[in-house]
């Protein structure tokens, strides 16, 4: 191979690099300027409603009292800012960790992210005021005043005296979901 054809394909390979580079780096920032960019993944994932009664720090059946906005993270790597915010509940059945008539209170990823609305579905999406829920919860690790939900499987919405599950398809949530709520609520005593 001559010195002038190793050049000519070293340059083919590379220009087809950029290419490639270019395309993905384009499809990545084609998305409309102000709309909000996420993934998620859980830290637990639980098996049994055992594990996932054992696994919370609280488990409460509670009303949804109000929305505030909360803390911005900033990215130290330039991607976008995650903004939170507080949701608060009145425990209406203290069933692990919580009084009942106590106040919890939920940090969760906003559903405005910069000015523009975002609905975040993998954790049930945004909370009803108003609404009763049966949570799941564990207790920040940098020891402040909020929880978090557990995960997917720790979140169901009461409608019409039902608890409707984030993934009814999940097997863990599937032992709650459809059954009224003092059902669900004696499936957690059982299971502590």
């Amino acid at each position: 191979m001559t010195r002038k054809t190793f050049l000519t394909y070293t340059l083919i390979v590379a220009l087809g690099g950029l290419s490639v580079s270019a395309a993905l780096g384009w499809r990545r920032h084609q998305q409309p300027a102000g709309q909000a960019r996420t993934a998620a993944s859980w830290k637990h994932h639980f098996k049994d409603a055992k594990e996932l009664v054992k696994g919370s720090d609280a488990v409460v059946i509670a009303r949804a009292d109000s929305v505030a906005p909360g803390r911005v993270a900033h990215s130290e790597g330039g991607d976008d800012s995650l903004a939170f915010e507080v949701v608060n509940f009145t425990v209406v059945d203290g069933l692990k960790g919580a009084k009942d008539g106590s106040t919890v209170s939920i940090e969760r990823v906003s559903g405005t992210q910069a000015g523009a609305v975002a609905y975040f579905n993998f954790d049930g999406g945004n909370f009803e005021v108003g609404g009763t829920y049966l949570l799941f919860l564990k207790q920040q690790e940098d020891g402040g005043p909020y929880y978090y939900q557990i995960n997917d499987q720790g979140r169901f919405h009461e409608e019409g005296g039902q608890l409707r599950a984030v993934d009814p398809g999940d097997p863990v949530a599937a032992l709650f979901h459809g059954r009224p709520v003092a059902e669900g609520a004696d499936l957690v005593k059982k299971n502590k």
